[in-house]
């Protein structure tokens, strides 16, 4: 396996590893995989990998939603009890943006 593959699919295994109503950004998932300042290649693996992977769980460090795709992110974050509103996520289950006690 070369390493561009190890790479990704190190990434490609925290995406997988997100549960419902989690919302992480992109550079917390980069992080995580062990290849912090790649959250770019995180957005382009989401944005071109044919696995099913749970897309809507990423934002960006401000929790804005993807654009082109707000509706259909929100709804589905909605979904997983995540409140949005302007465009953005406001609070998640767990995550970045989970409401602290």
């Amino acid at each position: 396996m070369s390493p561009q593959q190890e790479r990704d699919d190190r990434i490609l295994a925290v995406i997988r590893s997100l549960r419902e109503g989690e919302v992480v950004t992109y550079a917390e998932i980069a992080e995580d995989a062990g290849f912090p300042k790649m959250s770019r290649l995180v957005g382009h693996l989401l944005a071109t990998n044919d696995d099913d992977l749970a897309w809507w769980r990423v934002v960006n460090s401000i929790g804005r939603l993807v654009p082109g795709h707000e509706l259909e992110q929100a709804a589905l974050l909605k979904g997983e009890g995540v409140t949005c509103a302007g465009g953005r996520v406001k609070t998640a289950r767990s995550g970045r943006f989970s409401r602290r006690s």
